[in-house]
């Protein structure tokens, strides 16, 4: 697997296994099957990759074989990440399937489903050709739904990038994409002030800064990845933390006063100067940068002035495609804030015009294009909703259409700005299309509201009537609970027992509207059945 094979990155430099080192041809013994090893498709600073055969099954398999004892630690913890999250459905979720460790000759060997080749590897052979937007946005909205999962789960990738990112089958699948590589891996009750995770180039700027940080950070390194799709190049610098800072600052903002003051290594990039009446921050040069790191800087000039300057980075094409741009930029706006708690969540950008193409069904001359794009995201037409655990799920955690710029704004650059998105009243974040459950008016505007799938009872978290969180948001992470309000019922209410929504009937709420002749009445029938489920649910079952 790509991020496993060598790369040309340092941490990839080849080594040799010190003891029985495993040749093309030896057969490996698992305590259930027995692997061939066919070739060597990898080697890293960890060990080498094998293609090989179960022989048992005849499925093939790639084999991550890692040096000896020094790395057992190392192993335990990609081990228990990848047991943590082989609990989600990873075909639905578009994580690697991990099938067994076991130990030959005293090596750790980690046995995956076998994948083609990395996004990286792709655009290398493709002689550095770009993909197109069409391209780009299946596999967009399948990392996104990845991110959601694992959300869902409390877990950080906190390596993302092109080589971690693998299609399944190029010829079969095009355009299905897995994401791998859970070594760096945690979860967000592991999360330490000061902790330095991804790669250069991926790294979100509140890790650089040293501030607090949450899955954010993945959402971050996925728009990196979209953008490397659509340039060929790296956004920021991934040779010299100093330029990867600078072209933050040069292509989306310096971060506000207040973040870096907060920032427990702002002083390593950024210099605080006095005024008459206050402070200010502003970029150290870089030979300021020197003096204090004790570090050289490389010269990397920025592409970019903004993020508006992707619209036009590639020749101009038809309308379609160039209102196309527009939303790819407003999206990468979102998920490229430099503030963590304003960037757009994984959930709030699948409903983002870019993944719905919600600007290309309601424009009449985009129909050519639309159907070409329609095309390509046929490969995840199934991933509209996060999958937790190993049924379905919806993600409610979903943006009001109306809240992005309408279809004749997408017209204009400025429009797309990121400063258009609506915040929440409990900061800066941006804020989900949630249905207030204290409100029968919204549950009377029935042409504001839409119903996704129901979900299945082990996928929902319990509610917590402790939650005073009057944003009416139903978030499917495992750490948190349902935010309610005093229209619903009661834990104590029902049985002084946790409640679940337990039924098949229970649905998540969506802000699409629905324009459909007798929307509002088969709305109303699915909000009776959905309640009706939900208070059969809290009757005690009769003992067996």
């Amino acid at each position: 697997m790509s991020s496993w094979e060598s790369t040309g990155d340092s941490s990839a430099a080849s080594v040799a296994l010190t003891a029985h080192e495993v040749q093309a041809g030896d057969v490996l013994h698992s305590s259930f099957s027995s692997y061939s090893v066919l070739e060597f498709i990898g080697e890293g600073a960890f060990g080498k990759t094998a293609a090989a055969m179960n022989l048992r099954t005849k499925e093939n398999v790639a084999i991550k074989i890692l040096k000896n004892k020094e790395s057992t630690q190392d192993t335990e913890h990609e081990v228990s990440m990848l047991r943590l999250i082989g609990d989600l459905d990873c075909d639905r979720n578009n994580m690697v399937k991990f099938h067994e460790q076991f130990v030959h000759m005293e090596q750790n060997c980690l046995v995956f489903e076998r994948l083609h080749m990395s996004l990286y590897d792709l655009l290398k052979q493709g002689d550095w050709k770009y993909l197109p937007l069409h391209r780009i946005r299946p596999v967009a909205k399948q990392l996104l739904v990845t991110l959601d999962a694992l959300k869902c789960i409390g877990v950080l990738h906190a390596d993302i990038k092109p080589d971690n990112i693998m299609f399944v089958n190029l010829q079969d699948q095009p355009l299905r994409v897995k994401l791998i590589d859970f070594g760096c891996a945690m979860m967000t009750s592991q999360i330490e002030l000061g902790m330095y995770i991804q790669p250069h180039g991926y790294r979100a700027p509140e890790i650089s800064l040293g501030l607090p940080f949450t899955e954010a950070v993945d959402v971050w390194g996925v728009g990196c990845v979209l953008a490397f799709l659509y340039m060929t190049e790296n956004l920021f610098s991934v040779g010299c933390e100093y330029q990867m800072m600078k072209g933050m600052v040069t292509v989306l903002g310096q971060p506000e006063d207040r973040l870096l003051r907060d920032g427990k290594y702002s002083r390593f990039f950024f210099t605080e100067e006095q005024g008459a009446d206050s402070s200010s921050w502003r970029l150290m040069t870089a030979e300021e940068f020197t003096d204090v790191n004790n570090r050289e800087t490389l010269e990397r000039p920025s592409s970019l002035s903004s993020l508006n300057d992707l619209i036009h980075f590639h020749p101009k094409l038809e309308a379609a495609e160039m209102r196309d741009r527009m939303a790819f930029v407003s999206l990468l706006e979102g998920m490229l804030h430099v503030d963590g708690d304003q960037r757009i969540s994984s959930s709030q950008a699948l409903q983002h015009p870019f993944i719905t193409m919600s600007h290309l069904r309601e424009d009449v001359d985009s129909r050519d294009y639309l159907t070409t794009s329609q095309e390509s995201m046929k490969v995840c037409s199934n991933e509209d909703s996060v999958h937790c655990a190993t049924s379905d799920s919806s993600h409610s955690d979903t943006m009001d259409k109306d809240s992005w710029n309408s279809v004749e704004a997408l017209d204009s650059v400025e429009a797309l700005d990121s400063t258009s998105v609506p915040k929440s009243s409990t900061g800066d974040k941006y804020t989900s299309a949630e249905v207030s459950w204290d409100s029968v008016e919204a549950l009377d505007s029935v042409e504001a509201l839409d119903f996704v799938e129901a979900v299945d009872s082990t996928s929902v978290p319990k509610l917590s009537t402790g939650d005073k969180d009057t944003r009416a948001e139903v978030s499917w992470d495992s750490d948190q609970s349902i935010s309610t309000d005093t229209s619903l019922p009661s834990v104590e209410e029902v049985d002084n027992s946790e409640l679940f929504w337990c039924s098949d009937a229970a649905v998540g709420v969506t802000a699409a509207a629905t324009a459909s002749s007798g929307g509002k009445r088969k709305l109303l029938r699915r909000i009776r059945k959905f309640f009706s489920s939900l208070i059969s649910c809290c009757r005690p079952k009769a003992e067996d």
